[in-house]
């Protein structure tokens, strides 16, 4: 049986380009035609995701893949086409929505849980249990106002996963909180992938998706380009993407489930070089490679520490930072920019990796940036085969003739 069926589904969102706030702007735009933009952000898209499976949606950012995974969930109605779904959906999708600023940390789980159909009878199970792997015993009464982004996030996601459902949509999830709870956070998926609950993941991490999922979907420009065996759509999707990348330029967004800190020092820029400073975007295993980052501070620090963790499929492969590298930042004073530059040897395996990127405090740990899948790092070339090193391994084989002299002959062919 199918769990959901997609049937030449279409979506079009009507972008006005003047926005009418005011009662004088909405009568004067009755007498002039306002200029419109028409967005196709998914075009007659069908597909079937069988009951039981694991499966991934990919593509970069504007494909349609959020819009795609609303219209399943419901949220959104299609302009054209069906969408079928057999069973109970908890989507993963805007973590916190629903929640209220005013209300305590066990108020709202209980709230979020009875809209996602947690049973009447276990309702305080279920929220000292989401509490608890969120982390939040001790803030259990605390208004919601008084948590960090960070924790509001993980307390949403935790609440989620404990709902009752068949299908569960996840959009971006895995980028959810820091390195210890995304550890967390896999060894669930790994559980409700052995449950065979039906679950649609969209996600930038391609490790994960590689790792997890038995069918990959791949969205572009709205369409679906591709679809089959998650290593094949994949690592095709990589081949197509891998032009050489301009420095990524990051946004100083609001805090979100991928990004979190208390704003002192803020990323700005961030890229992988080889080591004469040609940007790249695939790399051969076991060449060096450097990292660049540009921060500004935005108040006085004493001695920062920045560094990055490398990511593939869920585990972390390695970390780093400046403190254990035995370098010294010094203290920064506000509006100070600083680049830092860290060079590694890409010793494996094949396969997309994912970077995330850190500056803290030396003294207390305490996080002024954090972004998750920052970059994105795809090595080739390399000849290992299980696991994630590339340890260069060297062959050779000595082989020594018989005492006797006699010399046999080949056999006949």
């Amino acid at each position: 049986m199918n769990a959901i069926e997609v049937r030449g589904v279409s979506k079009t969102y009507r972008i006005p380009h003047e926005r009418h706030t005011t009662l004088a702007e909405r009568v004067l735009s009755a007498f002039r035609p306002v200029p419109v933009e028409v967005l196709e952000a998914v075009r007659d898209v069908s597909l079937v995701i069988p009951a039981g499976s694991f499966v991934g949606i990919i593509g970069a950012n504007g494909s349609g893949k959020s819009t795609l995974l609303k219209m399943i969930a419901g949220l959104l109605v299609p302009d054209e086409g069906r969408v079928t779904v057999n069973g109970t959906i908890a989507p993963l999708l805007e973590l916190g929505l629903g929640f209220h600023n005013e209300l305590t940390v066990r108020e709202n789980v209980e709230l979020y849980g009875a809209v996602l159909g947690y049973p009447r009878e276990e309702l305080k199970r279920r929220t000292d249990e989401a509490v608890a792997f969120a982390e939040l015993e001790r803030f259990r009464d605390a208004k919601l106002k008084s948590l960090s982004s960070g924790m509001h996030v993980r307390l949403a996601f935790a609440t989620a996963l404990r709902a009752d459902a068949d299908i569960l949509l996840l959009d971006e999830v895995l980028a959810v909180g820091d390195a210890r709870f995304q550890r967390k956070c896999i060894e669930v998926f790994t559980g409700l992938k052995e449950a065979r609950k039906t679950i649609v993941l969209v996600s930038h991490d391609l490790g994960s998706v590689q790792r997890f999922c038995d069918r990959v979907f791949w969205l572009d420009k709205g369409r679906l380009a591709m679809s089959g065996e998650s290593i094949e759509v994949v690592q095709t999707y990589l081949a197509m993407m891998t032009s050489p990348p301009d420095p990524v330029q990051i946004e100083d967004e609001a805090e979100s489930e991928h990004r979190h800190g208390d704003r002192r020092v803020r990323f700005v820029s961030a890229r992988l070089e080889i080591e004469d400073g040609q940007p790249l975007a695939q790399v051969m295993a076991g060449s060096r490679v450097v990292l660049r980052l540009e921060a500004v501070a935005h108040a006085t620090c004493e001695e920062p520490v920045f560094g990055f963790v490398v990511w593939q499929a869920g585990l972390i492969v390695y970390s780093t930072n400046t403190v254990l590298l035995d370098v010294r930042t010094g203290a920064l004073a506000a509006g100070d920019r600083c680049t830092i530059e860290i060079s590694f040897t890409v010793a494996l395996a094949n396969g997309p990796y994912s970077m995330h990127i850190a500056a803290a405090n030396a003294a207390d740990g305490a996080i002024h940036d954090w972004i998750n899948h920052a970059l994105t790092l795809i090595v080739h070339g390399g000849r290992a085969g299980d696991g994630v090193a590339d340890l260069d391994s060297r062959a050779r084989c000595l082989i020594e003739p018989p005492n006797d002299s006699v010399t046999r002959a080949a056999p006949a062919r």
